[in-house]
């Protein structure tokens, strides 16, 4: 017998803003790889709240069949001052450069753009040390300035 399906917690949405100047490395042998720095940013939830420091980034990899595969690190600085390492791999498709301008003109809807990460938490502080024992996954949107996260603890 199977077993049940895990349930899913909300712990935060936070919002990633990116610097628009991209570090383009063209084709490589593994793909059209680009690094898009994080500028700052907000986390807003129940449990976890604060903000996005400037500094992490994501290291993407565009493959061969159109799908970007994010690799990004970053920091939560909590309300009350706790650092957060967050790491997180994740794929985006179906990806174009123009994907933002494709969903405002309409020509495809958030519900067709396959956009999920799974991240993971890392801190030394006592009141968040609960961070490093749990999985979770987050389901990505573009924004204005940047991409926002809805992220689930998995039960």
């Amino acid at each position: 017998m199977p077993a049940t399906p895990p349930g899913l917690r909300h712990l935060c949405r936070y919002e990633a803003f990116l610097d628009p100047a991209v570090q383009a490395f063209g084709t490589t042998p593994f793909g059209r790889r680009t690094t898009v720095l994080i500028t700052g940013g907000t986390v807003e939830g129940e449990r976890l709240q604060g903000k996005l420091l400037p500094g992490g980034g994501d290291w993407a990899l565009v493959d061969t069949q159109g799908i970007l595969h994010l690799d990004v690190r970053a920091t939560f600085c909590t309300h009350d001052d706790a650092l957060i390492h967050v790491t997180y791999r994740g794929l985006l498709h179906p990806y174009s450069r123009d994907l933002r301008q494709r969903i405002e003109s309409g020509e495809l809807s958030e519900e067709q753009v396959y956009f999920r990460t799974a991240p993971r938490f890392e801190t030394s502080a006592d009141r968040y040390t609960w961070l490093n024992g749990i999985l979770a996954v987050a389901v990505g949107h573009l924004t204005a300035s940047g991409v926002a996260y809805d992220v689930f603890e998995v039960m």
